[in-house]
């Protein structure tokens, strides 16, 4: 009989930080998709160019794969420096994206177990709904699909903003190393 230490947290493999990267990546494409159906039941003047809709597309797929790294990243229990990554994300919030700030800065926090985060996450999610509200004034749309479908992604990009607030894995998640048996055969 001999021991092997083995890793009981796949937390530290590549496959697992590859994997969260391209969860990332599809996520943040499908939000783009979203969003770009959004925009077309919303608009009043509904023609919408390649090249824009190819920008939008792009931006929210390196948003979602930037966010994915970092859900990776946390999980290995890697330093918190690593959150700075999500200044790529920025872009995302030019021109008229910029209405969706204050859900991913602060509707992030909407997710964490704490009373004061959640408030102030919900306090992020009403000033984006509030500033949409004040810049969009007076136009004829359907109310139905002008917010709530502002408010779907606005709790959905809250939600993998969520990943800039989360705490590292400590104690208990961290890799533990389990000594299994192996019997040799001979």
């Amino acid at each position: 009989m001999t021991g092997l230490k083995l890793f009981a947290t796949p937390g530290l493999s590549a496959g697992v930080m590859v994997r969260s990267a391209a969860a990332g990546l599809g996520l943040g494409l499908c939000w783009g998709i979203a969003a770009r159906g959004w925009m077309r039941l919303i608009s009043t003047d509904p023609e919408f160019s390649w090249a824009g809709t190819g920008m939008i597309l792009a931006m929210t797929a390196v948003s979602g794969l930037v966010l994915g790294i970092l859900y990776g990243v946390r999980r290995a229990g890697r330093s918190r420096w690593w959150r700075l990554l999500a200044v790529l994300c920025l872009p995302l919030f030019a021109s008229p994206g910029m209405i969706f700030l204050p859900a991913f800065l602060l509707g992030g926090l909407l997710y964490i177990n704490r009373r004061w985060a959640r408030i102030t996450g919900l306090a992020g999610i009403a000033l984006a709904e509030l500033a949409l509200w004040f810049v969009d004034r007076g136009q004829p749309i359907n109310p139905w699909y002008h917010y709530g479908g502002f408010l779907i992604l606005s709790l959905t990009i809250a939600a993998g903003a969520a990943e800039l607030y989360r705490p590292r894995y400590l104690g208990a998640e961290q890799p533990e190393v389990v000594q299994a048996s192996v019997t040799m055969l001979g």
